[in-house]
């Protein structure tokens, strides 16, 4: 997975900057504030974001192309259709956002906190998540291609009508998960596949009796 193509020399930006319909590339908007603040179709290309504070706020058709984003709390963040280009996210926070119909490409999710996120008919293309916690996150109607998911927490997960294409599944917790017929055509390691037994069972109208 490439790399963010990162301006070499930054300009300094501001939230100000951020207008409606604005386009920025090449900027520094790392340890910017903007929690709560609102975001209407802004294109941010090239530039760092890291350690950015945006909790609670909402992007709408907001488009970031080429921009690290490490260490930056998006939690409870509204951004329906966004849209991540050749992206990284490690050590993000975003518990509780919703992210309907987002569409990620070539992006990295390391260490992230995205547990209670909400997915609903999100495409995801070449994208990789490791270490990242995905409990009770809601994939709904979404689209994953040439997708690794490693040493991922999907505990209590809905997948339901997710359809997958060349995704692969390695160390990740399973437990609970709703809609286990999405899983259809991923590959799945075999401690993996061992924890979705039961999903299965339930799925198929088995009940598994205890010895």
């Amino acid at each position: 997975m490439p790399e963010p193509d990162v301006a070499a020399h930054l300009m300094p930006s501001s939230p100000a900057d951020l207008d409606a319909g604005s386009t920025l590339t090449g900027v520094d908007l790392s340890g910017a504030v903007l929690s709560g603040a609102e975001l209407d179709e802004v294109q941010v290309e090239a530039s760092a974001l890291e350690r950015m504070r945006a909790a609670g706020a909402t992007w709408q058709h907001t488009v970031l192309v080429d921009c690290r984003l490490d260490g930056t709390d998006l939690a409870n963040l509204r951004a329906p259709g966004l849209s991540l280009v050749r992206c990284s996210l490690r050590e993000v926070r975003l518990v509780g956002g919703q992210l309907t119909r987002a569409r990620l490409r070539s992006v990295r999710i390391e260490g992230g906190a995205a547990n209670l996120t909400g997915w609903q008919d999100a495409t995801w293309q070449h994208v990789v998540l490791r270490g990242c916690d995905l409990r009770e996150a809601d994939l709904t109607g979404a689209s994953l291609t040439d997708v690794l998911l490693q040493d991922c927490d999907l505990t209590g997960a809905q997948l339901s009508g997710l359809r997958c294409e060349r995704v692969r599944l390695s160390g990740c917790r399973l437990g609970g998960i709703g809609g286990v017929e999405g899983l259809r055509g991923a590959s799945i390691g075999e401690p993996d596949a061992y924890e979705l037994l039961p999903a299965m069972a339930r799925s198929l109208g088995i009940r598994i009796e205890s010895a």
